[in-house]
C-alpha cells in the first residue's frame, strides 16, 4: 500500500514539474555576419577590411518568459554584440552591451521593462524609417540622435488597440544631488495595420553631469512611415534635431583632412527609400539628406544601393555600395552596423546567418 502511495505521489510531482516547465521558455539565439568592406575617399587612403556585422551586428543572447497566469507573464532578455572577425565583444567590450532587461507583460495593459534597452526613437528609426535597419549604408551615418540605447531605464509599452500603440521611456541620470542631470526621456506613438506603418517618436537627453551644469539638452523628433504596395515598399523619415549633442558626428577627428568638423546643434534629416522583393532577391535603394541649419552649414547627402539573396529564412548574402557627399567641411563617413567607416564611399560583400 505504501509503495502504491509513493508511486502515485511521484507521478503527481512529475506532472506538476512538467506543467511548470511547459509554462516557462528560454531560448538561445544570435546572428553571425561577416564580410569584406572597402572604404575610399578618406585622407588615409583606401582601406580593405574583413568586417563583422555590416548588415546586422553579430550578436548572441538569451531570452525567456514565464506564464504567471491571468494573462500576465515575466520576461527577460540579455544580448551582447560580437566582433566576429576578432572574437571580442562590442559596445566597449561589454558582455551584454546591447540589451539587458527584465520585465512584466500583461495581455490587457501592455509591458514594462527595466535595464539597458533601445530608446523608442531608435526603435522607430530601425523598424519604421530605415529599409536597411541601420546596417550597411546605415541611416545613423547622417541621422544619429541623443540616444540609441539607454541604461538605467524603464520602458512602458501599451498593447496594440486596432493598430494604435504607444511607449514611454525614462532613464535615470543617477547624478547625486541632481535628478535631472544626464537624464533621458522619450516615447513614441504610432499606427501599424495592413500595409501602413507610421510612427512619431521623441527623445531628450540632459547634458549636465556632476561637474558641468546648465549645458542644456539635446532633443530629437522623428516622423517615420512605410507602405507596402506588394511589389515594393516605400520608406520615409523626417527628423528635427535641436541642442547640444542632438546630432553627434559618426566619426571623430578629420577623416578628410583640414579643420575638424563641427557637430550640428540645429539640423533637419530626410530619408526616402524603396525596397523591392522578388523571390529570394531583394533590392534596396535610399537617399538621406542632412540639412545643417547652423553657421557652418555642413550639409551632407548619402545615396545607397543594396542587394540581398536569401538561401533560406536564416541565411543570406548581400552586397552594397554607398556614397556620402559632404559640404562646407562636413566630415560624415560611410559606416555600417559595426564600424563608423574611414571614407565617403563604401563597398561591401557579406554573409549573414541567424540562429
Amino acid at each position: 500500500m505504501n509503495k502504491r502511495i509513493h508511486a502515485v505521489a511521484a507521478l503527481a510531482l512529475t506532472a506538476c514539474s512538467s506543467a511548470a516547465l511547459a509554462q516557462s521558455t528560454v531560448a538561445f539565439y544570435g546572428v553571425m555576419d561577416l564580410g569584406i568592406s572597402q572604404d575610399r575617399g578618406g585622407v588615409a587612403g583606401t582601406s580593405t577590411r574583413v568586417t563583422s556585422g555590416m548588415a546586422t551586428q553579430s550578436r548572441w543572447g538569451f531570452k525567456g518568459s514565464e506564464d504567471l497566469g491571468g494573462g500576465t507573464s515575466a520576461f527577460f532578455v540579455i544580448e551582447g554584440g560580437i566582433h566576429g572577425d576578432a572574437g571580442n565583444s562590442t559596445q566597449n567590450n561589454t558582455l551584454f552591451g546591447r540589451t539587458s532587461i527584465v520585465g512584466l507583460r500583461s495581455a490587457r495593459l501592455g509591458s514594462v521593462s527595466a535595464g539597458l534597452q533601445d530608446t523608442p526613437l531608435f526603435t522607430t528609426l530601425n523598424t519604421v524609417v530605415d529599409p536597411l535597419r541601420n546596417g550597411i549604408a546605415r541611416s545613423n551615418n547622417l541621422m544619429p540622435s541623443t540616444g540609441f540605447r539607454a541604461s538605467n531605464s524603464v520602458l512602458f509599452r501599451t498593447v496594440d488597440v486596432n493598430g494604435f500603440s504607444a511607449d514611454f521611456m525614462a532613464a535615470a541620470g543617477e547624478v547625486a544631488g541632481d535628478s535631472s542631470a544626464n537624464r533621458s526621456l522619450g516615447g513614441s506613438v504610432g499606427y501599424a495595420k495592413g500595409p501602413l506603418n507610421v510612427r512619431l517618436a521623441y527623445h531628450h537627453r540632459d547634458n549636465d553631469t556632476s561637474a558641468l551644469k546648465n549645458t542644456g539638452g539635446g532633443r530629437n523628433i522623428l516622423l517615420g512611415a512605410n507602405y507596402d504596395f506588394d511589389v515594393a515598399r516605400l520608406w520615409f523619415g523626417l527628423g528635427v534635431d535641436k541642442g547640444l549633442n542632438s546630432a553627434p558626428l559618426n566619426s571623430s577627428g578629420t577623416p578628410f583632412g583640414g579643420t575638424a568638423p563641427a557637430p550640428s546643434t540645429d539640423s533637419r534629416d530626410l530619408l526616402l527609400g524603396v525596397s523591392v522583393p522578388f523571390g529570394p532577391h531583394t533590392v534596396v535603394a535610399d537617399a538621406i539628406r542632412k540639412d545643417d541649419r547652423g553657421v557652418p552649414n555642413q550639409d551632407a547627402q548619402q545615396y545607397a544601393l543594396a542587394y540581398m539573396y536569401a538561401f533560406s529564412k536564416r541565411t543570406d548574402v548581400y552586397t552594397s555600395y554607398a556614397r556620402i557627399r559632404n559640404h562646407n567641411g562636413a566630415g560624415y563617413v560611410e559606416g555600417n552596423s559595426e564600424e563608423p567607416g574611414l571614407g565617403d564611399r563604401q563597398l561591401t560583400v557579406g554573409l549573414r546567418h541567424r540562429f
